[in-house]
């Protein structure tokens, strides 16, 4: 199983994010992507924490039918993140000073990845908490306004041969009012997808730094996993 789809399986003190004024409806073509982009990496950058329900839908072209979990999705800034499979199959995943915990109680087993810099950019991406401008050395972006109360979206194309090798396409939803990443979904090269959809989002209140530490029972299995160049 490739990293990414091993890791995923397994992004001022306000409860609500606060509107943000609307873009200039002047703008056109890439002055309004520029100012988009902006926009929400300068919303990014005044969140300390965040808190949202999640779905995820994954279609793979080895099963009969996408697979969907729901759960919970925890960060604190700058790059600690967890998330909380509760249906329909419990699991945590913790992503913390460069290592990945997939825990699987059912199982009793855990694994742990050591993920490079590259690799936990791309994962807080895929939790929304990753600002956006500094995806472009990365992506060539795409913008899309369907001109009423509708979600902007972005469809961001790899340009980085490393990404080039793990992904196809990105798309990413932003709430036009709160300036923030509500949807995020991802083609890998072989065409699997995997598609998250965030609610009930909660910013910048106390999440305890302990939250992300991932304490194991005794009786668990935990396995070391390398990854390779073609995972």
């Amino acid at each position: 199983m490739r990293w990414w789809a091993r890791l995923l399986v397994a992004l001022s003190g306000s409860s609500v994010a606060l509107a943000q004024a609307p873009l200039p409806p002047d703008l056109k073509g890439a002055d309004k992507l520029a100012a988009l982009v902006q926009r929400v990496t300068q919303v990014q950058a005044g969140i300390t924490t965040l808190q949202a329900r999640f779905e995820q839908r994954k279609t793979s072209r080895l099963l009969a039918e996408p697979t969907v979990s729901v759960g919970r999705f925890y960060y604190l800034s700058p790059d600690l993140v967890r998330w909380e499979y509760e249906t329909p199959h419990p699991m945590t995943v913790v992503l913390a000073e460069g290592v990945a915990i997939t825990y699987r109680p059912a199982e009793k087993r855990a694994e742990r990845v050591e993920v490079g810099r590259l690799q936990r950019r791309v994962l807080r991406f895929v939790g929304a908490a990753e600002p956006l401008d500094r995806l472009k050395q990365n992506f060539s972006f795409t913008f899309r306004d369907p001109g009423d109360d509708s979600n902007y979206t972005l469809l961001l194309n790899p340009i980085s041969h490393l990404i080039k090798k793990r992904l196809r396409r990105v798309e990413v939803e932003i709430d036009r009012v709160r300036m923030m990443p509500v949807a995020v979904s991802y083609v890998e090269a072989d065409g699997d997808s995997v598609a998250y959809r965030f609610t009930d989002i909660v910013t910048n209140q106390p999440i305890e730094h302990a939250f992300f530490s991932l304490a194991l029972p005794p009786d668990v299995q935990v396995v070391e996993v390398k990854l390779g160049s073609n995972e």
